[in-house]
């Protein structure tokens, strides 16, 4: 499948000498308008360094620039001191020094869901937070309640995506601050004065009475990240208050008074838009403890990202190989790993697996090749260690070192003459290097129909040369595999109605070796 071509990449420089400044300009809304030139004027800070270096602490992503997941993703990719990649990926995290841990993985030292003998706030899942993201804005908008929310969740599982994804299926725009960057002054304004009565001069100096020294005030600037209107549509928008128990003290107590009245001094926000917050846990990183007044403002819950959930996004969406996401889905321990008593500053997490995907696809393209099986396994194993760190780069590579010794004649023996295909070698992981050949042989037999759907007589030959292995388990997941990407391989009423010809038996016999395997269970 041809990779789907990213919008433009959010470049500040390039804007401004590629001449694209105006245009982009022509397309945000008026406020978002003066938001970029103050980036462009320096009023707007850029991150100094860290993960994020050079990405302002601000951002803003309209719908009308397309998908608000795609620009996010662009934003903080697409820097001068990131790695250029011409694919859309989640949000990229790098950091500066490397220390690399080579002891087997273990179970996360930092479960990333609350047990119930640390139960503090509930576990929510990826739709029930989105969910909860949509609810929240549409209340809001009919003139109801509208509490904000604050993502308790674990670094790299995509919280901000999480946002954005909510922002883009309500065709709403998402102001992302970054408040672990920000000065009081970036947050709150800075104070000018006001002059009430102005001063007379020549009669203080005449007199010397104070009462001509005239009155004044003292205001603050309304800090210019923020929305002065609900935007040209009156739809309003998303505020994201990204890393918000890591801001400064001043910041964090400012916030109080924003997310319950909407205010910030003389700021008043505009009644469309909500405000959603995130960071880490205290065991997760070294953030402010919430007090209860503060917490007391927010809905609260913590975001447990399922790599079921991940596994489905990543086939659909092409952006990591197939034989690399069944490797994550059947080691779910390497789906996201964190210890911070190790200090390992590369760990797995579902943001460092995709991005590790991009890498390959980026190395893929350099090298002039369509496969990862043709790039060498040490160089795959470099790319996943630079992402997730070197031991569980080291089992990833264990398994693709089996499955890439399956040849294009091995796949086709196994859709042409399952009976006599070559068997796999045993290996300590031998489930994942199955899985993973199940998913090579689907794709071949896609790739061998063409536009077509793959006949049913193929599919059933996939179906009979994994019932070889006599693993039930592994053979009902291949069935319901292949059902999820051939719906009409399943077994209806029409199918049995005609089951004497040969497409219909096909599928009789398939859906039989399951029945069978499973020793008269109805898996049907």
């Amino acid at each position: 499948m041809e990779p789907k071509k990213p919008n433009r990449v959010l470049d500040f420089n390039s804007f401004v000498n590629e001449g694209m400044f105006k245009d982009t300009l022509a397309k945000a809304a008026d406020w978002a308008s003066s938001l970029l030139k103050k980036i462009k004027d320096g009023l707007i800070k850029l991150i100094p360094s860290g993960s994020k270096k050079g990405v302002p602490i601000v951002g803003y992503f309209d719908p009308k620039n397309g998908s608000v997941l795609s620009q996010i993703n662009q934003f903080y990719k697409g820097t001068p001191f990131a790695q250029e990649n011409p694919l859309e990926v989640y949000e990229s995290e790098t950091y500066e020094e490397e220390i690399f841990s080579e002891e087997d993985l273990e179970e996360a030292r930092v479960p990333l869901e609350y047990t119930e003998e640390d139960q503090t706030v509930r576990n929510v899942s990826a739709p029930e937070l989105e969910s909860m993201i949509q609810k929240l804005y549409r209340s809001k908008a009919r003139g109801g309640r509208a509490k904000p929310i604050f993502i308790y969740g674990a670094p790299g599982i995509g919280k901000t995506q999480i946002v954005g994804q909510a922002a883009d299926e309500l065709g709403v725009p998402m102001l992302n601050l970054d408040l672990q960057f920000m000065a009081p002054e970036d947050f709150l304004g800075i104070p000018r004065a006001v002059e009430v009565e102005p001063a007379d001069a020549a009669k203080y100096k005449e007199t010397g009475d104070s009462k001509y020294l005239g009155k004044g005030i003292t205001v603050s600037n309304p800090p210019a990240v923020l929305p002065r209107t609900n935007g040209p549509d009156g739809k309003g928008g998303i505020i994201f208050l990204d890393e918000m128990n890591r801001s400064n003290k001043m910041v964090l107590n400012s916030i109080m008074q924003f997310v319950q009245m909407g205010r910030l001094g003389e700021y008043i926000l505009p009644d469309k838009w909500v405000i959603v917050a995130a960071g880490n846990r205290p065991a997760e990183a070294d953030v402010a403890e919430f007090d209860f007044a503060l917490a007391d403002r927010f809905t609260v819950v913590n975001f447990v990202p399922k790599v079921g959930d991940w596994a489905k996004w990543a086939r659909e969406s092409g952006k990591v190989d197939d034989e690399i996401v069944n490797f994550v889905e059947r080691n779910e321990e390497l789906f996201h790993y964190l210890d911070p008593d190790k200090g390992t500053l590369k760990f797995p997490t579902p943001r460092s697996w995709v991005d590790a995907a991009a890498v390959l696809k980026d190395e893929m393209i350099e090298a002039g090749v369509d496969k990862w099986q043709d790039l060498p396994i040490d160089a795959i194993y470099n790319i996943f260690a630079d992402q997730i760190g070197p031991s569980a780069a080291a089992q990833l590579k264990a398994y693709l070192e089996v499955i890439s010794k399956v040849s294009e004649r091995d796949l086709e023996d196994i859709l042409k003459n399952p009976a006599n295909a070559k068997m796999l070698p045993k290996t300590s992981d031998f489930s994942s290097v199955i899985y993973g050949v199940s998913e090579m042989s689907t794709k071949k037999a896609q790739e061998m129909a063409g536009s077509s759907e793959p006949d049913p007589n193929t599919l059933y030959n996939i179906v009979e040369y994994f019932n070889r292995y006599g693993n039930v388990e592994v053979l009902s997941w291949i069935y319901k595999r292949i059902l999820e990407k051939y719906p009409s391989f399943a077994v209806t009423q029409e199918v049995l109605d005609t089951k004497n010809e040969p497409e219909s038996k096909a599928k009789i016999d398939a859906a039989m070796l399951i029945k069978k395997g499973a020793q008269g269970k109805d898996l049907l």
